[in-house]
Parts: structure tokens; C-alpha cells; sequence
């Protein structure tokens, strides 16, 4: 039986995503999330066998290790490899269900970029999602910002809860940045230097 923790009047941030590679951005929307909110923690989780992706990604024990590295030294950031475990597809809806029984009594916000949130109808039980969390959504980019805001009114008019997340827009991309190494670009400033010096260790994206 799974431990379960009782906390109540706690919260944590969930930021899910393919992680191949973890970046900056990734980073920064993290610790806004965690700042506007006064989250007790942001938990990382790699995804498994994402529903959404159809090329080869990265093998999840190299991006888990990825991201253990980008988040080391901020006790307030942990990650999670219950999705890089599973042998199923990865949807977000049964790691929340996971996620409670851990974290009973806790408030559950997820974290997501913009193109996520934008496309969410095409998620997996996307209603009952949305009925579990609160949405935090980071903007990425001026020009969409409107259309961004209009969809956030729309679905809290069915009830749901997200908000935006008031940070800066980071437009960075973990695939312009495995482009930029096929290319033999160097993104070094887009990623924390110890995924960086891993990436080059490893071979990846080459």
C-alpha cells in the first residue's frame, strides 16, 4: 500500500512534460509557479510513453537523469519517476489519481505552457482533469497572449479553475534545442549547465 501523506491546507505544483531535454524555461515556469502561488513544492515528472508524441524520444531514464540534475540544490523541487516506470502510455489524468493518494488533503495545481493548455479539449478525460486541478498556464509569447486569456475565460466559465501564470515570455523549445545540436549549434545557454555537460557526455541529440 502506498504511503499516504496528510497535509492539509498544503499545496504542490505538478509540471509534467517530456523533458528531452529539461531547459530553462522549464525552470523559470517552475519557480514562478511555486512564487505565485506560495506552493510547498514543484514535483517533476518525466513522461513515460506520451499519448501526444509520435517520434522517438529520448529513453526516460536519460531525461529523468536530466532533470535530477537541473533540479539539484533547490530543496523545494523533487522529481518523480512514476510515468518513466509505467510500461502503459503516460496521461495526465491517472497520474493525478496517483498523485492524490500520496498527497491526501493537498491542493494539486498543474503547470503547463501555453501550447499545452491551448490544446487541452484533445487530452485524455480533459474534463475530469480539469475537475481534479487548478491549472497554472505560463504565456509564451505576446502575440497569442490574447487569444491565451480568452480560452482561460472560457473554460473557468464551465466551472474549471486556471489561472495565469505572471511571469516573462520564454520562448524556448526542447526541440529547437535538439535541433540546434543535429545542426551543431550550440544551445548551451538555453539549459543548466549540468544538463549541458550530460548531453555531451551521453551524445545526445546528434
Amino acid at each position: 500500500m502506498r504511503r499516504k501523506l496528510n497535509c492539509q491546507n498544503k499545496k504542490i505544483g505538478i509540471m509534467g512534460g517530456t523533458f528531452d531535454p529539461i531547459h530553462i524555461g522549464h525552470l523559470v515556469m517552475a519557480q514562478e509557479a511555486l512564487e505565485f502561488k506560495n506552493l510547498d513544492r514543484i514535483i517533476f515528472i518525466p513522461a513515460g510513453f506520451p499519448p501526444h508524441k509520435n517520434k522517438e524520444i529520448t529513453s526516460g531514464q536519460k531525461r529523468l537523469e536530466m532533470v535530477n540534475l537541473a533540479i539539484k540544490g533547490n530543496e523545494k523541487f523533487i522529481v518523480l519517476d512514476y510515468e518513466v516506470k509505467k510500461e502503459t502510455k503516460s496521461y495526465s489524468m491517472e497520474t493525478i489519481e496517483y498523485i492524490k493518494e500520496i498527497y491526501e488533503d493537498f491542493g494539486i495545481y498543474f503547470i503547463m505552457g501555453e501550447d499545452s493548455f491551448m490544446n487541452i479539449e484533445k487530452w485524455y478525460k480533459y474534463e475530469e482533469f480539469l475537475s481534479e486541478v487548478t491549472v497554472l498556464v505560463a504565456r509564451r509569447s505576446f502575440d497569442k497572449l490574447t487569444a491565451l486569456r480568452e480560452k482561460i475565460k472560457k473554460i473557468n466559465l464551465h466551472g474549471y479553475f486556471v489561472e495565469e501564470i505572471p511571469t516573462a515570455f520564454l520562448d524556448i523549445s526542447s526541440t529547437n534545442i535538439r535541433r540546434k545540436f543535429n545542426l551543431k549549434k550550440n544551445p548551451r545557454y538555453y539549459l543548466p549547465e549540468k544538463v549541458y555537460d550530460y548531453i555531451l557526455k551521453e551524445g545526445l541529440y546528434v
